[in-house]
C-alpha cells in the first residue's frame, strides 16, 4: 500500500510543468557622452536637449513604462528612473540634459554624462 501511494506521488510530481527562468532584457539602450544610442536601430539616438515627453515615450517603448522614481529638486531639475534598467534620466525645465546608468544598462560602477543636477 505504501509503495502504491509513493508511486502515485512520484508520478504526479512529474506532471508539474517547470517554471520558465526569467530572461535578461536585451541591451537596447547604450549611454554615451551626448545622450543615449539605441542598439540595432540603424543609428537612432536620443540626444541631450530633446523634449522630456518625447524622451520618456521613447524609453517607455524600449523598456516598458515603469517609472519607479520621479524626484524634483525644486529648481526645475527632475530625475526619472525606470524599473529594472539601472537607468535614470535628468531633465531640466522639460529638456533631457543628463543620465546616470548602472547595471544592467551600464556595468558597475555607475557612470553619468551631461548635467546630473547634483544627483549621482
Amino acid at each position: 500500500m505504501k509503495r502504491a501511494i509513493f508511486a502515485v506521488v512520484v508520478a504526479l510530481s512529474g506532471c508539474v510543468s517547470p517554471q520558465p527562468e526569467p530572461k535578461p532584457m536585451p541591451q537596447r539602450i547604450i549611454p554615451y557622452s551626448g545622450g543615449l544610442k539605441i542598439a540595432d536601430s540603424g543609428g537612432l539616438e536620443i540626444s541631450f536637449g530633446r523634449a522630456q515627453a518625447g524622451v520618456e515615450k521613447a524609453i517607455d517603448r524600449l523598456v516598458g513604462s515603469t517609472i519607479i522614481d520621479g524626484v524634483d529638486d525644486g529648481a526645475g531639475c527632475e530625475l526619472r528612473s525606470w524599473s529594472g534598467t539601472g537607468l535614470s534620466l535628468i531633465f531640466d525645465k522639460g529638456a533631457f540634459v543628463g543620465w546616470i546608468a548602472g547595471p544592467p544598462t551600464w556595468p558597475a560602477p555607475k557612470r553619468s554624462a551631461g548635467n546630473t543636477c547634483g544627483w549621482g
